[in-house]
């Protein structure tokens, strides 16, 4: 999977930041250092600042990211994107890699690399809400597909750019109200995908299901940039889900309104 390289710097830096595990952060630090190295160079191999993924052969899961099905990306009418693929999400993911390493270095003294790795961050940023924000939709595209084309379907993965931090403070108003719509939230909690899209299928596993752990950084997210009453729609709604299954959530769940 592309995403898990960045989230494990994320989670790294997490810990430091709130003072956990030292010990285990430490002696994990030349790993972090591999992983942010692999974002930088094999991630990201056209050097256009965004990382992509692609599979080496024609076997295995075309699609590397969370939504992993074979048609987990697709165009708004429906088309399947064709790689590499710049994932929305993952960009975010790399966005807080970057800014945990330059933590990293703040601790440690040493302003070079703080600074290097706050305008990698800085860098990534600006490109991200350059190259995937569909000004006439009022959302970030779902990815870039291999001709550099934003992938312009309305989907759940823009609620983890929230959490990620990477969305400019004037886009995230347009980015909360998208998923608190009709079209997103399905009153058990945000779909995968849009109804109003060409792929859409309420019994699909990445096209129109709910997914707990989606939903659970959408609200992450929206709490980030301040959408408290829009956060406490999608976890309640969630949590009644819950109650259909005996307080034990499932992977995902789907149905009809």
């Amino acid at each position: 999977t592309a995403d898990a390289t960045a989230l494990f710097v994320v989670l790294l830096g997490e810990l430091r930041r709130w003072g956990l595990a030292s010990d285990e952060v430490d002696q994990l630090m030349p790993h972090a250092e591999r992983a942010l190295e692999w974002l930088v160079q094999r991630g990201d191999r056209d050097g256009d600042g965004v990382v992509e993924y692609q599979r080496a052969t024609d076997r295995g899961l075309a699609n590397q990211g969370g939504k992993d099905s074979w048609d987990g990306v697709t165009f708004a009418d429906g088309t399947i994107a064709s790689g590499p693929i710049a994932l929305c999400e993952v960009q975010g993911y790399t966005y807080a890699a970057y800014l945990a390493r330059a933590h990293f270095a703040w601790e440690a003294g040493d302003a070079r690399a703080r600074q290097e790795w706050a305008d990698r961050a800085a860098a990534l940023k600006r490109a991200f809400n350059e190259q995937f924000w569909l000004e006439d939709e009022g959302y970030f595209a779902l990815a870039l597909d291999g001709t550099k084309r934003p992938v312009d379907s309305l989907a759940s993965n823009m609620g983890h750019c929230l959490w990620s931090g990477i969305v400019d403070e004037d886009k995230a108003p347009a980015v909360a109200k998208r998923l608190l719509s009709p079209e997103m939230f399905s009153g058990w909690g945000v779909r995968t995908l849009a109804t109003d899209m060409g792929a859409y299928n309420p019994l699909s596993y990445h096209n129109g299901s709910v997914w707990p752990h989606d939903n659970a950084l959408v609200t992450a997210g929206l709490m980030r940039y301040g959408f408290v009453e829009e956060a406490q729609r999608v976890a309640v709604a969630v949590l009644d889900a819950a109650a259909a299954f005996g307080g034990r959530l499932p992977e995902l769940f789907c149905g009809f309104d």
